[in-house]
């Protein structure tokens, strides 16, 4: 269900686009400093996911352990044998999240200079997992790649089996959505993480249910063993492949992506490789912090 509100003039301060916003954002502070801090999801109070974000938690026994926690991968990218930027990757915390302990996973990726005059890329990806299940609370994204522009989140309200998403136009306009979503669901970045806790060995498969303002199966398929060498050392590793249906990390829709994973327990992702119309993307992992 899409609904897309009319677009308004520019309005002064204290104008109709602001109260809106300062109304939203005052029925979240209410609502911490009541001390609950679980609010409805819904477009009326929510603009966007950083509101429902708050500060730190600690690691406890009642939280499921993420064995990769915590964690900071950086990567040098290249075009083929060109360098054209740097990604990263990473969870940099546990937070509470509308109430409730996430793992905050941050993905960022950066064109360097050369690859900038003529395809600039600046892309952002944000997740918040359940610490309890590794399941996904919500999603955002800002890419910025040549002309292509997104801006847009998703919000899972799992105990009413819903999720609620914005996506934000170049021009500031915006498009509602809304639907129904699976008790276990993940996004693009979360679906990483799962594929990592779980036991992987050639030939098998794992499939999860998938988000991205629609509900679809992801398959991962384990390929094979690999020995890979990168800046960061040499590593024993599963190649997998994700079938992906909708935009992910690193990816357009339709295009073939591998994942080398360390055979061990923290399965770390040294190699991400992706084909482009002339050759392969590959994000290779330069620096473990």
């Amino acid at each position: 269900m899409t609904a897309r509100p009319p677009k308004e003039p520019p309005a002064p301060v204290g104008g109709r686009r602001l109260r809106g916003a300062f109304g939203a954002a005052l029925f979240v502070l209410s609502a911490c400093a009541s001390g609950s801090f679980a609010v409805d999801i819904s477009s009326s109070t929510i603009t966007d996911p950083h509101q429902l974000a708050s500060g730190p938690v600690e690691v406890s026994s009642g939280l499921a352990r993420l064995t990769v926690y915590p964690e900071q991968l950086e990567y040098d990218v290249s075009w083929g044998f060109v360098a054209v930027g740097r990604a990263t990757l990473g969870v940099r915390q546990i937070l509470r999240f509308n109430g409730e302990p996430a793992y905050h996973v941050v993905s960022e990726a950066r064109s360097n200079g050369f690859c900038d005059t003529f395809y600039k890329v600046r892309d952002l990806n944000e997740s918040w997992m359940d610490a309890r299940d590794i399941t996904s609370f919500g999603y955002a994204k800002k890419l910025r790649e040549g002309r292509f522009f997104r801006d847009e989140w998703v919000l899972y309200d799992k105990p009413a089996g819903r999720f609620l998403s914005k996506k934000t136009d170049r021009d500031g306009a915006f498009t509602w959505s809304a639907g129904t979503i699976p008790v276990q669901v993940q996004d693009i970045l979360s679906s990483l993480y799962y594929v990592r806790s779980q036991e992987l060995v050639p030939g098998a498969e794992v499939v999860i249910d998938v988000n991205t303002k629609r509900t679809w199966p992801m398959v991962v398929r384990v390929l094979r063993r690999e020995t890979v060498k990168t800046r960061a050392g040499t590593f024993p590793c599963l190649v997998v492949e994700p079938a992906l249906r909708d935009e992910g990390i690193f990816i357009q829709k339709g295009r073939r992506l591998q994942i080398w994973l360390t055979e061990d327990a923290r399965k770390t992702p040294v190699r991400m490789s992706v084909e482009v119309f002339f050759g392969h993307i590959t994000a290779s992992l330069s620096k473990m912090l």
